[in-house]
């Protein structure tokens, strides 16, 4: 009877773990129709990009698709944020970029940032299932960006996913152990 207390409390402690790894993902994207374009410029100073701000839309969040967000981000600080407007202003996601790159094309430049959101409106914690979150993300201007010239932002796009935590891992390795313990000592019996 206690092995089956014992797997059954192990199991729900699973459940809630597997629950919280299903979390979903929030994508802002600067145009989510066909009729839509991108609005900002990405500007160069030295070997640093920043931008104006580049409107942006929750594509798959908490919020409505129709009232923009603005994406800005300076490689030089490394800071990056998303900033609510209209009805969604002081809805601020803040984050520190990690990594970037840059790939010039023959007409365009690709900015892609990797970046770690510690800072997150309690309504994105609530859809997350995380306090915190990690990001993708990756901006295409429609002209090459040189230190005389911005270039205009043809296409971006950032995707934020929950931060794994800490304590949801070490439950579910405690919950393991307690399984293969439980099932030692029974086989063990026999």
């Amino acid at each position: 009877m206690k092995l089956k207390k014992l797997a059954l409390t192990c199991a729900a402690a699973m459940l809630l773990v597997g629950t919280a790894a299903w979390a979903d993902d929030i994508d802002f994207d600067c145009s989510l129709g066909t009729g839509e374009l991108c609005t900002g410029t990405i500007t160069k100073s030295g070997s640093n990009y920043s931008t104006n701000g580049i409107s942006v839309y929750d594509d798959s969040g908490p919020y409505s698709n129709t009232v923009p967000f603005t994406l800005t981000f300076s490689t030089l600080t490394g800071k990056v944020s998303i900033d609510g407007t209209g009805k969604y202003a002081g809805q601020n996601l803040l984050g520190d970029i990690a990594s970037w790159s840059v790939s010039n094309g023959q007409s365009s430049t690709d900015l892609s940032f990797v970046a770690v959101w510690p800072t997150l409106p309690p309504l994105v914690q609530t859809f997350l299932g995380s306090k915190t979150g990690l990001d993708s993300g990756l901006v295409i201007t429609s002209s090459l960006v040189t230190p005389c010239k911005g270039g205009k932002a043809a296409s971006g796009d950032v995707l934020i996913t929950p931060t794994p935590e800490p304590a949801s891992l070490a439950l579910f390795g405690s919950g393991l152990l307690a399984i293969g313990g439980a099932l030692r000592r029974k086989l063990r019996r026999k």
